[in-house]
């Protein structure tokens, strides 16, 4: 029998992992909302905003393509431009400011044409109180490296972790996870994982690694309010190109 002692402690821990559970928030399948931005939820697009040396590009995207797709229904995002051109196209889900930890999990399949990036970008982020959490990832083909975003640079940074040219016509799962601290403000960056997979569905090779990174966080520019999203961005490399890639199963987990 229990002593009352074990009773609540037992008691406890079954109401803090409830409050736990229950303060976990996952938005899935982001690739198929239809939702323009409004300001606050919603997809948007930018082509001056990404930050290439040229603006000369045009840029596209649509939901519900069946192929290439996992579960049937991918999302494309479509470049053509002059080299040195971006694009950049973002997802907003909503002020969530309990959260401060994410995990970011989508599916990448692109096609032969990217063999002409320069780098292929996938972030996350959080605006709050003032702050902007830029959780910045990039397939740097020009240095073959991941590259991470520090917000109080700002810039890139080269890591140890390799990134070779993404194969045309093959599926990547790929998860990264950071959080955001207090009283520092700052953005860390935690763990990456990519898995690429052969045409029969086998896992042809899969990586892990420590990123263990920490940046100050940013200044949130003026007249933004709190907000959390994803954001996926190609750039066009030294070359002018069009460019496609295709996102499936899109997930971002908030806690």
């Amino acid at each position: 029998m229990k002593s009352p002692a074990s009773k609540c402690l037992l008691l406890c821990a079954v109401l803090v992992c409830s409050a736990t559970a229950w303060s976990v928030t996952k938005f899935r399948n982001l690739e198929n909302s239809t939702l323009a931005d409004n300001g606050i939820v919603g997809w948007g697009s930018c082509v001056p905003c990404a930050g290439g040396s040229s603006n000369n590009a045009s840029v596209a995207s649509s939901s519900f393509q069946t192929s290439p797709s996992v579960d049937g229904s991918s999302r494309d995002f479509y470049i053509s431009g002059d080299a040195y051109s971006n694009g950049l196209w973002w997802d907003k889900l909503g002020p969530n400011d309990a959260a401060s930890n994410f995990t970011f999990d989508f599916w990448l399949n692109v096609s032969s044409s990217t063999q002409a990036a320069q780098t292929l970008e996938f972030d996350t982020f959080q605006l709050i109180n003032g702050r902007e959490y830029m959780f910045g990832t990039q397939c740097d083909y020009a240095s073959g490296t991941w590259d991470l975003w520090n917000g109080g640079g700002p810039g890139w940074l080269h890591t140890s972790v390799p990134c070779k040219k993404f194969i045309a016509n093959t599926w990547y799962h790929i998860v990264l996870s950071f959080h955001r601290s207090q009283p520092d403000q700052y953005e860390h960056y935690d763990n990456l994982t990519i898995a690429q997979y052969a045409a029969n569905g086998n896992v042809a090779s899969f990586n892990s690694y420590v990123l263990n990174r920490a940046f100050p966080s940013q200044l949130t520019p003026p007249g933004w309010g709190d907000d959390l999203g994803v954001q996926f961005q190609m750039d066009i490399g030294r070359k002018g190109a069009q460019m496609q890639e295709w996102v499936d199963e899109v997930t971002l987990t908030a806690w």
